[in-house]
């Protein structure tokens, strides 16, 4: 390996050794246990480093070609699941692999720099979703343990870049773009403490990658797609206090609320990290807040909550999951040495407060995001399904709670016309999309057999007088879906047929309806005249 990175620029054959069997090494060391022997952990660090080095040799040498193939081998490196690293530093060396992500970085190599070089160019393939995933993670280490920002940053545009650009996600699995969005939030969110900016940037790209994902021709994307739309509305707002109850060390328990120094003039929380505080009745100030773990291990620059007081003495922790670290957990706390049992669970209270980035009110830039796009029409007029009905019930009851007189004319226009597409028709029809027999958008359904008597007449025609209504709606709320517009139509026609025939068995010509086509009763005089 020291061979390849000497000749690294002179031979081919060291660059092809590189390309061919470097991860296959890289594997074969980190995939065993902990090493025994302080001899054996020397070479095994030597190797790694060797291998950083080579990394480094070709992103810088071979800027011109399509794939850089020694990437999969220094995510390997970064991974922290690797046997060799272990679980914590007493049962294996979580260090070393702090320590190749330093030096990955280091001034010397600037290999953030060139990685991120590398991934910006749109003539390179860019690394498989599992491979970027654990390049990101190492590019948050490193703007934490190295105060790397520039690089970083450049890393994280060039991700997002490529991920609206790409004509099909279908071929990623949803959970590697779930990881890969959560990834560059969290990044964002570090780099954002000096350049703001950054997170406004990741924002709209989490709308657009939400939109790009409910356009999908994959029933599975465009469910995730929805769920992400429940990610961001509850991104938009952070609950203005939490109640901890149940702690063995009572001091801790009682209402926490947002810290005031966070709050903008206009009453929004601004700040990436929020703090909840409290002064305790003997006038002692505790607070819940978040905290970066720098030891090495595996949960190396995560987030954990701790209640402490602000003197810096710690009574209970959280180990927090990277899915939890938005706001503070409700259950799972550990007491630290020292305190009392049972440690304490949180409350959260129903009065929230809303959030902003450098562009303003997070609710409001979703909303008008929403608006704009038609995302309501876009979910229901892609797919009429159960699933699809009960998923976007948050973004339409958002959208609901969001159409105030504050509101321009024109825009609550637009939401009208958004929500005029809206799940209660939908749900209301739904049980005759989805029973059994003839369907819709197959067949005309078979005329209703003819009732036996007045009081059966009377309701059959009451009921074919709301199927009539509910069909004419339906066919005006899906003109947008050239499809279920002609399913409706034919659902149309065959209403009316079925109101006809009972009518004209019965002797009654008065119809109801309310739509843009003629009244029934002006087409069956139109006949008789004829």
């Amino acid at each position: 390996l020291e061979y390849v990175v000497v000749k690294y620029h002179d031979t081919k054959k060291a660059q092809q050794f590189g390309v061919t069997y470097l991860k296959s090494i890289v594997d074969a060391i980190l995939d065993q246990q902990v090493a025994t022997g302080e001899k054996k952990n020397q070479i095994i660090v030597a190797i790694l480093r060797t291998s950083v080095d080579i990394v480094g040799k070709e992103l810088i040498s071979n800027c011109d070609a399509k794939k850089c193939t020694t990437l999969d081998a220094i995510a390997s490196i970064f991974d922290k699941k690797k046997a060799y690293y272990g679980d914590s530093e007493s049962s294996g060396n979580p260090g070393v692999r702090v320590d190749m992500i330093k030096r990955f970085g280091h001034s010397s190599r600037r290999g953030f720099h060139h990685l991120a070089t590398r991934l910006a160019l749109q003539s390179s393939e860019f690394p498989n979703m599992d491979t970027l995933h654990l390049l990101l993670l190492a590019s948050i280490e490193a703007a934490f343990v190295m105060s790397l920002d520039e690089a970083p940053r450049r890393i994280s545009r060039a991700t997002m870049d490529h991920l609206l650009g790409l004509d099909d996600l279908t071929k990623y699995p949803t959970e590697n773009i779930y990881l890969v969005r959560r990834d560059l939030q969290r990044l964002c969110k570090k780099l954002s403490l000096s350049a703001p900016q950054v997170m406004s940037g990741f924002n709209q790209f989490w709308r657009s990658l939400t939109l790009k994902l409910l356009k999908s021709e994959s029933q599975v994307h465009k469910l995730f797609g929805l769920k992400e739309i429940e990610n961001l509305i509850a991104a938009c707002r952070l609950p203005e206090a939490y109640i901890v109850k149940g702690a063995g060390n009572d001091i801790v328990n009682g209402r926490y609320k947002v810290s005031s120094s966070l709050i903008t003039n206009d009453g929004c929380v601004r700040s990436q990290t929020v703090t909840y505080e409290r002064t305790s009745d003997c006038g002692e100030k505790l607070t819940i807040h978040p905290c970066l773990m720098t030891e090495p291990g595996k949960s190396h620059c995560d987030v954990w909550y701790f209640l402490s007081n602000t003197k810096g003495v710690d009574y209970y922790f959280h180990e927090t999951s990277t899915d939890e670290q938005d706001k503070p957990p409700l259950l799972g706390w550990k007491l630290i040495m020292g305190n009392m049992n049972p440690a304490p669970t949180l409350e959260q209270s129903s009065n929230t407060i809303p959030c902003k980035d450098e562009k303003g009110n997070l609710e409001k830039q979703l909303n008008k995001w929403a608006v704009d796009n038609d995302v309501y029409g876009i979910i229901l007029g892609r797919c009429i399904d159960e699933s699809h009905l009960r998923a976007s019930a948050s973004l339409r009851d958002f959208l609901s709670k969001m159409n105030n007189p504050n509101l321009s004319c024109e825009q609550q226009l637009m939401i009208s016309n958004s929500l005029g597409q809206g799940a209660s028709l939908l749900e209301s029809i739904l049980p005759l999309l989805t029973s059994t027999g003839p369907t819709v958008a197959s067949q005309t359904q078979p005329t209703q057999p003819l009732p036996s008597s007045a009081s059966s007449y009377t309701t059959a025609i009451a009921a074919a007088k709301q199927r009539l209504i509910t069909a004419q709606r339906w066919k005006k709320s899906m003109e947008s879906a050239l499809q279920g517009y002609i399913d409706a139509s034919r659902e149309l026609q065959a209403a009316r047929s079925s109101l006809l025939e009972l009518e004209r068995n019965h002797g009654i010509i008065d119809v109801d309806a309310d739509d843009g086509d003629e009244e029934p009763e002006a087409k069956r005089s139109k006949r008789k005249a004829s």
